[in-house]
C-alpha cells in the first residue's frame, strides 16, 4: 500500500475536524427544534469519525494528533455547554 501524501492527510484531517465542530454546534443550537434528533445523531456519528481520525493521526506524525484530540474535546464542550439565561438555570 502506497503511503498518502502529507498534504492529503492534512486536508482530510482538517475537513473531518471542521465537520465535527459544525456538527457539535448544530447539535447544541438545534435544541428544542424539529431537527434536534437528526443533529444529535449526526453529532454522535461525527464523534466516532473524529475519534477514529485521532487514532489514525497518532500514526501519521507527532504534529497531527494534538489538533485532532483538541477538536474531540472541543466538540464535547460545545455540545454540553449551556448558553441559556441565568434565570433558567437550575439552582441547587
Amino acid at each position: 500500500m502506497a503511503p498518502m501524501e502529507t498534504s492529503t492527510v492534512f486536508w482530510l484531517l482538517l475537513a473531518v475536524e471542521l465537520l465535527g465542530l459544525i456538527s457539535a454546534a448544530a447539535a447544541r443550537f438545534s435544541e428544542g427544534t424539529r431537527g434536534e434528533a437528526w443533529s444529535q445523531r449526526i453529532f454522535l456519528a461525527m464523534m466516532g469519525v473524529v475519534g477514529v481520525a485521532t487514532i489514525f493521526s497518532l500514526g501519521v506524525g507527532p504534529t497531527c494528533w494534538p489538533t485532532a484530540g483538541a477538536t474531540f474535546s472541543l466538540m464535547l464542550l460545545i455540545a454540553t455547554s449551556d448558553f441559556g439565561r441565568a434565570s433558567q438555570a437550575t439552582t441547587w
